[in-house]
C-alpha cells in the first residue's frame, strides 16, 4: 500500500543495556526476578526470543532496515517495558530513567531523520517524576513519554499523580500507555495469557480508571495513546454507559457519560483483523487511531500498512492520517 506523507509507528521499543547491567545487582539485593511470570514454558521463550531480539533491540542500523522493509519513515522509540523499573526504590529509579533518557536521546539524535524518543520517569515518587519529566521535555526535547497501565499495581488514577497529570497537560506531550503483565496473575500463568489476555486486560482497567476517577474530566487536555486497539473497552464501551444511566454509584465522579471521555483516548492498529480496525476507525473516528507494530516482538505487526489498506472503504485522507498525519501531530513532527 503506498500513503501521502510520512509514515509513523508510535509503538515499538528499544533496550538500553547499560541500564541492565546497572539493575542487575539492584534486582539481586531487593529480590526482583525479571521476567518471572508465566508457566515454565513461556519463561523459556521469553528468554530464548530476548536473546534473539537483541540485536534488533541495539542496532540502529538493523532497526532502520526493518523499517524500510515495513514502510515505515519514523519510529517513535520507547524503552522496554522490563525496563520501567517501578520496582526500585525513588532516588535508585531516577538515576536509571535519567540513564536511559541519556542514552536513548544520544541513540535518537544519530538518526533525527528516522528516530524521536518517548522517554520515561520514575512514577513510583510523584516528585522525582516531574522532575525527570521535564528534563525529558524541556533537556533532551522528547515528544513524549510512555508510562505503563499501572505503577507497580498502584492506579495512575492515584491522588498523589494529580501534579504530574497537570503537568503533563501544562507541556502538551502525548502519554503512551503501554502494560507490563497484569496485576492479578494466578489464572494467567499459562499459554502466554499473561500477554495474550492480561495486557488488553490491564489496559482496559487503566483507562476506566482514568474515566471513572474523574482524571480526564478534570484534564480535558490530555493526550493518551493506549497500545493494543486500547483494550478490551473501546469494544464494549455500551455497558459503561448504560450502568451510567441505570446506576448513581456509576456516576458520581462524572457529568458525562462514560464513552464521551474515551473519545478522548487514542488507539493503535495493533489489533491484526481488518474489521477489528474497521470498527475502531468507524466508532472513533480516523483522526483517533495511529499506525503501531510493536517493533520486534513476535506479537508485533510486521506488515502495518497491509493491515490499514485492508480495511474497506478508507479515503487517501484517512489513511494518510491513520499511518502517519496523527501521530506526527501528537508528537509535534512536521510533515
Amino acid at each position: 500500500m503506498t500513503t501521502t506523507g510520512k509514515v509513523i509507528d508510535i509503538h515499538c521499543h528499544r533496550e538500553c543495556k547499560p541500564a541492565m547491567e546497572m539493575m542487575k545487582a539492584e534486582a539481586e539485593r531487593v529480590g526482583h526476578v525479571p521476567l518471572s511470570f508465566g508457566s515454565e514454558l513461556t519463561k523459556e521463550v521469553n528468554r530464548q526470543q530476548l536473546a534473539a531480539l537483541r540485536p534488533k533491540m541495539e542496532s540502529l542500523d538493523e532497526r532502520i532496515a526493518d523499517m524500510d522493509r515495513m514502510g515505515i519513515d519514523i519510529q517513535a522509540v520507547a524503552i522496554s517495558v522490563y525496563q520501567y523499573y517501578y520496582w526500585a526504590e525513588p532516588e535508585v529509579g531516577l538515576t536509571v530513567t535519567g540513564m536511559i533518557n541519556d542514552e536513548l536521546a544520544e541513540a535518537v539524535a544519530t538518526r533525527p531523520d528516522r528516530l524521536v524518543g518517548l522517554g520515561t520517569v520514575p512514577l513510583q515518587d510523584t516528585d522525582l517524576a516531574l522532575i525527570e519529566l521535564r528534563r525529558c521535555v524541556e533537556e533532551l526535547g522528547f515528544r513524549g513519554i510512555e508510562i505503563p497501565t499501572n505503577a507497580n499495581g498502584e492506579e495512575l488514577s492515584a491522588p498523589r499523580l494529580e501534579p504530574f497529570w497537570e503537568a503533563v497537560e501544562e507541556l502538551g506531550i502525548v502519554v503512551v500507555l503501554h502494560p507490563t503483565s497484569f496485576t492479578h496473575l494466578e489464572r494467567f500463568a499459562e499459554h502466554n495469557f499473561i500477554n495474550i489476555i492480561g495486557h488488553p486486560l490491564d489496559e482496559t482497567l487503566a483507562v476506566s480508571r482514568l474515566i471513572f476517577d474523574g482524571v480526564m474530566e478534570r484534564y480535558p487536555g490530555l493526550q493518551f495513546v493506549v497500545v493494543h486497539g486500547g483494550g478490551y473497552l473501546p469494544m464494549y464501551a455500551g455497558r459503561m454507559d448504560h450502568a451510567y444511566n441505570a446506576r448513581r454509584d456509576v456516576r458520581a465522579e462524572l457529568p458525562r457519560p462514560p464513552s464521551t471521555y474515551l473519545r478522548q483516548f487514542y488507539f493503535d492498529t495493533m489489533v491484526f483483523e481488518t474489521d477489528q480496525l474497521g470498527f475502531l476507525i468507524e466508532k472513533y473516528g480516523a483522526d483517533h487511531i495511529v499506525l503501531g507494530t510493536d517493533y520486534p516482538y513476535d506479537m508485533g505487526e510486521t506488515d502495518p500498512l497491509g493491515l490499514i489498506g485492508g480495511v474497506s472503504g478508507l479515503t487517501e485522507e484517512q489513511v494518510a492520517a491513520i499511518s502517519g498525519g496523527n501521530a506526527a501531530r501528537l508528537l509535534g513532527i512536521a510533515e
